[in-house]
C-alpha cells in the first residue's frame, strides 16, 4: 500500500535504507550525481518512486471539460441576470479555466465574462477577453456584440481614436449578420452610429488621449544612488567582498542613510504555493481580476497571454499534464526542479554544468548576469557536506524522483536522445540522468539555505458588523531564489529589511549603515522574535553555523525574548526571570533583586481564568460582561507582570475591542495607547509591528473623531492626534515599502480623510 504523503515515503526509504548500508555509502562520494548514481540505481528505491509517480498521476482534475465549462458559464448567466455581476465573474472565470483549448465554449466563456467585467469597471481585463473571444471559436454572428463592448470600454478609458475603430468594426459585423429582424439591425445601427458621432466629437475636443493600458499600476524603484554594474540588482553604494573566515558578504562602499534601497531583484525563479495559485499569477506573482488558464490544464492561472507563453516555454511544459500534482507534494524541492528548467533546455544544461564545475566563484570580478543568471544561481553553498546523513538521503531521493518523472512522463530529455547513436543511447542516458539529478539535488539543498519566502499584507475584514478595525497579517505567497541578496550575511539584530513588488524583492536600509560597515540581512531568527538558544539552534541545524553577531555575544541580550513573558519585579517593576540557581526565587533583569514567584505565579491563574471568561462573554456577546472581566484580569495583570508582557498587551487589547464594538472610541484609545510601549520595547520603534499597531490606533481614533461636533475643542483636539498618528504610520511603512503596498494605501487614504474633515 502507498504511503498518504511523500513525506511518509520518504521516511519510510530512509528506514529501509539503515538495514543496506545507503547512508554511508553517499556520504562517502563527493560529486552530487555520484549520490545520485548510488540512489537511482537500487531497483528497490527506483521501483517505490515510479510508484509514487503513477500514482499522483493518476488523479486526472487537471483535465478540462467542455461540460464542465458550460455548466459554470450557465450558472453564471443566472448570477449575471440577477445583477450579480461579482457571483457572475466567478463562475465564468471558471468557465474559461475549464474549457478546451480553442473551443467554442472557451470564446462563449470569455464573451460573457467581459461582460461581467464591464459592469464592475475592470476596464482594461474586459478588453483583454474580447480579445481573447475573438480570437477563440466565438460565433461570428456575435462579433458586432463583442466590438461594441469594446468601445464602451474606450470610451471609459478616454480613448476616443481606438474607440472609433472598434466601432466601426462593430458596423462592418453587424452588415455581415443575415438572420436578425430588420428591425432590431436598424435600432443597433443607430446607437452605434450615435456612439461614432460622440466619439468623433470627443476626439475633435481633446487630441491626446489616454494610453495608458494599466499593465504596471505601480512603478518599479531602482536602487539608491544607481545600479552596480558589477554585482547584479546592487545598488552602487554596495560591494561583494571575499574572505576566509565570512566568505562572500556585502560591504557598504559609503555611508547608506535608513529608507536607502539597496537591492531590487527579480528572483531567478520562484514557485507560487498551491493554496495562491487563485489569486496570482504563475508566472510574476501580480494579483489578477480574471486570469487567463493554461491551454493544456485546470490548475495554473496568469495574468496575461505573455505570462503564459513564457511559463510555457520556460518550464510549465514539462510540469503540466498533472505533474504539479506530484510537485505539490514534495515541498521546496519544487523550485529545485523549477530552477534547471529555466537553466534552459537539455543541451543547455550540460553545456553550462561542464563550464560551472571548472570555475570559482570567490575569484569572479562581477557578480549576477540580468539576461541569465544561472552561473550565479549555481555557485550558492548547498553545504551536502554539512547536512545529516537522513537529510542528505531525503534530498537525494527527492532529485531521484524528480529525475525518473522527467524522463518518464515528460519529453525532456528527448532532444539529448535524439542527438545519439543507438549504441551510446543507453549509457549516456545513464550519466545524463545522473547529472541532471545530481543539479537538481544542489538546488534543492541551495534552497534549505537560500530560499526567500514571498510575502503581502492581507487586510482581512472585521470579524463582525460592530467592529471597525482591519485585521493585517503577512501572508506567504510563493518560495523564490534571489542569489544577489542571498551574498548577504546574517545578523539577529539586521540593518535592512525585505518587501515584495510582485515577484520582485526589495531591500531598504532599515539603519543607517556608515561606510565599510557589513550589510546584514536576517535568515528568520531575529533576536526581537525568538530568544537566544532556539536562534542558535535553527542556525546551526539550518544554516551550518555559529552565530556570534552582536545579540549573540552581547552580554546581557541573552535574555531580550524573555522580557517579555516575564513577571513583576516588586522593587523596581523591572522582568522578573527564572533564576538557574534557584526553584523557588526569580531575578530582576534589571536591578538584579531576588524575590520568591508563588504569589505572582497565584495572580497570574486567577487572571488566566478571568481573561477565558471574559473571552467566553465576547463569543457570546455579552460586551459590557466581556468588559468587566477583561478589565478585571487587566488590571490584576497590571500588579504581576512586566509592563511589556504579552499577555499584559494582549488583555488591554480585547478592553479595547470591547470598547470600539460598543461604540465607546474615546475609552478603546486610551486602552490601546496604554499598549503601544510594549510593542515599541519589543519590536522596536520603526518596526512593521508598530505601524500596524499605528493603524489599529488611527483607525478607532479617526471612529472617535466623528463622534464629535466638527469644529469644537473635542473634535480639533481628536483630529490633531490622529493625524500625527496616521504621519507617524505613513512614516514607517514608506520607510518600509512602496506605494504597491495595501498598508500604505490605506494611510495614504486615512491622510486623504484627514485633510477633509478638517475643512
Amino acid at each position: 500500500m502507498l504511503p498518504k504523503s511523500w513525506q511518509e515515503l520518504l521516511d519510510a526509504l530512509t528506514l529501509e535504507s539503515n538495514s543496506i548500508d545507503t547512508f554511508n555509502r553517499i556520504s562517502s562520494v563527493k560529486l552530487q550525481e555520484d549520490i545520485i548514481d548510488i540512489c537511482i540505481n537500487e531497483k528497490r528505491y527506483r521501483d517505490k518512486l515510479l510508484n509514487w509517480i503513477i500514482f499522483t498521476q493518476s488523479n486526472a482534475k487537471w483535465v478540462k471539460s467542455a461540460s464542465r465549462a458550460s455548466k459554470f458559464r450557465r450558472e453564471g448567466n443566472e448570477k449575471f441576470k440577477k445583477c450579480d455581476n461579482a457571483g457572475s465573474l466567478a463562475l465564468y472565470t471558471q468557465s474559461v479555466v475549464n474549457a478546451p483549448r480553442d473551443s467554442e465554449e472557451l470564446s462563449l466563456a470569455l464573451a460573457n465574462r467581459s461582460a461581467a467585467l464591464f459592469h464592475l469597471g475592470a476596464y482594461k481585463e474586459c478588453l483583454q477577453d474580447i480579445s481573447l473571444a475573438l480570437q477563440s471559436d466565438y460565433p461570428t454572428s456575435l462579433h458586432y456584440k463583442l466590438h461594441v463592448r469594446r468601445g464602451q470600454c474606450l470610451a471609459e478609458l478616454n480613448r476616443p481614436k481606438e474607440q472609433i475603430e472598434a466601432l466601426q468594426s462593430a458596423q462592418k459585423c453587424l452588415e455581415l449578420v443575415k438572420d436578425m429582424p430588420l428591425c432590431k439591425k436598424a435600432s443597433l445601427k443607430r446607437d452605434i452610429e450615435t456612439a461614432l458621432a460622440k466619439a468623433s466629437s470627443q476626439l475633435s475636443v481633446d487630441s491626446t488621449q489616454n494610453t495608458f493600458d494599466g499593465s504596471e499600476p505601480f512603478q518599479i524603484p531602482v536602487p539608491t544612488y544607481g545600479e552596480n554594474e558589477r554585482f547584479a540588482y546592487a545598488s552602487i553604494a554596495l560591494d561583494l567582498r571575499y574572505s576566509e573566515g565570512k566568505g562572500r558578504h556585502v560591504i557598504a562602499n559609503r555611508d547608506v542613510k535608513m529608507g536607502d534601497i539597496l537591492f531590487v531583484e527579480r528572483p531567478y525563479a520562484f514557485v507560487v504555493l498551491p493554496a495562491q495559485y487563485k489569486a496570482h499569477c504563475h508566472n510574476c506573482c501580480r494579483t489578477y481580476v480574471s486570469p487567463i488558464p493554461c491551454w493544456e490544464c485546470t490548475m495554473v492561472l496568469y495574468c496575461s497571454e505573455a505570462c503564459r507563453q513564457e511559463s510555457w516555454d520556460q518550464y510549465h511544459q514539462w510540469e503540466c499534464h498533472g505533474g504539479l500534482e506530484l510537485l505539490h507534494s514534495i515541498g521546496i524541492a519544487h523550485l529545485g526542479l523549477r530552477v534547471i528548467l529555466k537553466a534552459g533546455p537539455l543541451p543547455k544544461l550540460k553545456g553550462s554544468y561542464m563550464k560551472l564545475q571548472k570555475s570559482l566563484p570567490q575569484l569572479e570580478d562581477t557578480y549576477g548576469d540580468k539576461e541569465d543568471n544561472y552561473r550565479a544561481v549555481y555557485h550558492l553553498m548547498p553545504h551536502l557536506e554539512d547536512m545529516q546523513h537522513q537529510d542528505l538521503f531525503q534530498y537525494a531521493m527527492t532529485a531521484c524522483m524528480l529525475t525518473l518523472y522527467l524522463s518518464q512522463c515528460t519529453d525532456y530529455f528527448k532532444e539529448e536522445a535524439n542527438s545519439l547513436s543507438p549504441a551510446d543511447l543507453l549509457q549516456d542516458r545513464k550519466s545524463v540522468l545522473c547529472l541532471v539529478g545530481g543539479v537538481i539535488l544542489r538546488h534543492i539543498a541551495q534552497l534549505v539555505c537560500n530560499g526567500h519566502a514571498i510575502t503581502k499584507l492581507d487586510i482581512s475584514q472585521p470579524e463582525n458588523e460592530n467592529q471597525e478595525v482591519l485585521m493585517e497579517r503577512q501572508v506567504r505567497i510563493a518560495t523564490a531564489i534571489y542569489p544577489s541578496a542571498s551574498m548577504m550575511n546574517h545578523s539577529c539584530d539586521p540593518n535592512i529589511i525585505n518587501s515584495f513588488y510582485n515577484q520582485y524583492l526589495i531591500v531598504r536600509a532599515c539603519k543607517d549603515i556608515h561606510e565599510g560597515e557589513e550589510v546584514f540581512n536576517c535568515y528568520g531568527p531575529h533576536f526581537r522574535h525568538m530568544s537566544s538558544p532556539e536562534r542558535k539552534d535553527i542556525l546551526r541545524s539550518q544554516y551550518f553555523f555559529y552565530c556570534n553577531c552582536r545579540p549573540c555575544s552581547l552580554s546581557g541580550q541573552e535574555d531580550f525574548h524573555e522580557r517579555f513573558s516575564a513577571l513583576l519585579c516588586l522593587e523596581c517593576s523591572g522582568p522578573l526571570l527564572q533564576s538557574s540557581d534557584s526553584a523557588h526565587h526569580m531575578t530582576c533583569s534589571d536591578c538584579g533583586h531576588r524575590q520568591s514567584f508563588s504569589s505572582l505565579a497565584g495572580a497570574t491563574f486567577k487572571a488566566h481564568a478571568l481573561f477565558n471568561e471574559g473571552s467566553m462573554a465576547l463569543d457570546m456577546g455579552d460586551m459590557k460582561e466581556a468588559v468587566k472581566k477583561f478589565e478585571a484580569c487587566w488590571n490584576l495583570r497590571q500588579r504581576c507582570l512586566y509592563r511589556s508582557h504579552k499577555d499584559l498587551s494582549a488583555c488591554g487589547d480585547q478592553v479595547a475591542k470591547c470598547y470600539s464594538m460598543l461604540g465607546d472610541y474615546g475609552r478603546s484609545v486610551e486602552c490601546l495607547l496604554r499598549c503601544l510601549p510594549a510593542v515599541e520595547e519589543q519590536f522596536g520603534c520603526n518596526s512593521i509591528e508598530v505601524a500596524n499597531e499605528l493603524q489599529k490606533i488611527s483607525d478607532v481614533m479617526m471612529c472617535d473623531v466623528s463622534q464629535h461636533g466638527q469644529g469644537s475643542a473635542a473634535y480639533l483636539e481628536k483630529h490633531k492626534k490622529a493625524t500625527e498618528f496616521v504621519q507617524r504610520a505613513k512614516q514607517i511603512l514608506e520607510l518600509h515599502y512602496g506605494l504597491w503596498n495595501t498598508g500604505l494605501q490605506d494611510i495614504l487614504d486615512k491622510e486623504q480623510q484627514l485633510k477633509q474633515m478638517k475643512m
